[in-house]
């Protein structure tokens, strides 16, 4: 297969698609899901249901919000971590330390979760952990009001916040410091979450659930990079530096190396598409051959955090497709869920679910191609939509 061209990208979207569980629901765990598509991004606009439900929901047969949060809050078997570019995911809980090791030195915002942990690693800061991890032994989870009461410590909480709001950063109580510190590194788990727009999270010490110390802890940084790498390479199914660079917050030039030795072990293979050089995974090169023009007409309204459509420049070397998308920045903004038929992206919805009145609100419909205008596919997977959302009616503006 070294160096074969394929200009024909139907069976490459084929691939990719497979890949990530999109040509068909799976009947596989929550964890084994996440585990194949390299985690769910945690998001908390509430447009519609959260990226990450909307994420499974394109995946995963018959599910349901519970099943997400049953195995991240009460089996435990995934975990919410900071990983790619900093960003808050659901990982699974077996890989999470080594996530976390291929991550740490990701630098967004000006700094990493290495340089900012380091700056704040006196032995006052370290004893104010112990003092942190001390008082919440024992505790069921808590949200972070609820910690700080139970400390005793709610006026000077108060304190802070104010402080924090009108800019005077010099106000910080070291125990302050350790409970970030905490959350950062994951010694505090999110056990949970409350009803709401924005759903507070509740906080319990990982031993409190069990975890004295996380599977694959100590892990090397270059030996979790190298898992982590494939993994993703894996999950697309055909990819190539640059896109991982962007998914992940390493820089090519520390990517590409790892290319390069997948490829000298055999686990990666050249691939041409058109004239992209790109890299296809040993186990995903036998759906090469499964009849790429006879494509599948299952339809998924794809979130535009999944992290199919994150590279808009991937997105279009392969699909030919790509949108705008403005995140908070307006009053009135698009949310615009792509619509993937088969293997191809025919147009998107603008929705918003009013949740106090249980309609579905379609704000937009664009479809590109006119032969898709009236596709049954298509309606009936909005109505499954809004079904999943529990809408009692869909309403267009």
């Amino acid at each position: 297969m070294s160096n074969k061209t394929y200009d024909e990208k139907s069976a490459i979207r084929n691939v990719i698609i497979a890949s990530q569980h999109l040509d068909k629901r799976s009947s596989k765990p929550v964890e084994d899901i996440v585990s194949d598509i390299c985690g769910l991004q945690y998001d908390p606009n509430p447009t519609i249901h959260l990226n990450h439900y909307m994420m499974l929901w394109n995946r995963k047969s018959d599910f349901a919000v519970e099943d997400l949060d049953a195995a991240a809050y009460k089996e435990f078997k995934i975990t919410e971590a900071f990983a790619f570019k900093r960003n808050m995911f659901f990982v699974p809980t077996n890989e999470f330390a080594i996530y976390r090791a291929a991550l740490k030195d990701v630098v967004r915002w000006g700094s990493s979760d290495e340089s900012w942990l380091a700056a704040a690693n006196s032995p006052e800061d370290l004893a104010a952990e112990e003092e942190l991890k001390e008082g919440l032994k024992n505790q069921p989870g808590l949200t972070t009001n609820q910690i700080w009461e139970c400390l005793h410590l709610s006026e000077e909480w108060d304190a802070y916040v104010k402080h924090r709001k009108a800019g005077d950063l010099s106000f910080e109580l070291p125990i302050f410091r350790a409970f970030y510190r905490l959350k950062r590194k994951t010694d505090l788990v999110t056990c949970g979450r409350n009803p709401g727009t924005f759903k507070e999270p509740l906080y319990i010490l990982k031993e409190n659930i069990g975890i004295k110390e996380w599977p694959n802890a100590g892990i090397h940084k270059n030996e979790a990079r190298a898992i982590i790498i494939e993994k993703l390479i894996a999950s697309f199914g055909v990819t190539y530096p640059v896109h991982i660079s962007h998914i992940t917050g390493i820089p090519t030039a520390e990517v590409t190396p790892f290319f390069s030795k997948l490829e000298q072990e055999g686990k990666i293979s050249p691939l041409k598409v058109g004239k992209k050089s790109c890299y296809i995974h040993w186990a995903k090169t036998g759906l090469l051959g499964q009849c790429p023009d006879q494509d599948t007409e299952e339809v998924r309204l794809i979130s535009p955090m999944d992290i199919l459509v994150r590279d808009q420049t991937w997105l279009k070397t392969f699909f030919d497709y790509s949108y705008t998308f403005e995140y908070f920045k307006k009053k009135g903004m698009k949310w615009p869920l792509s619509i993937l038929v088969g293997n191809r992206f025919v147009g998107y919805f603008d929705c918003k679910m009013e949740w106090r009145t249980k309609r579905f609100l379609i704000k937009e419909k664009n479809i590109f191609d006119t032969a898709f205008e009236h596709h049954e596919g298509i309606e009936r997977a909005l109505q499954n939509l809004a079904a999943f959302h529990g809408a009692e009616d869909i309403a267009w503006r």
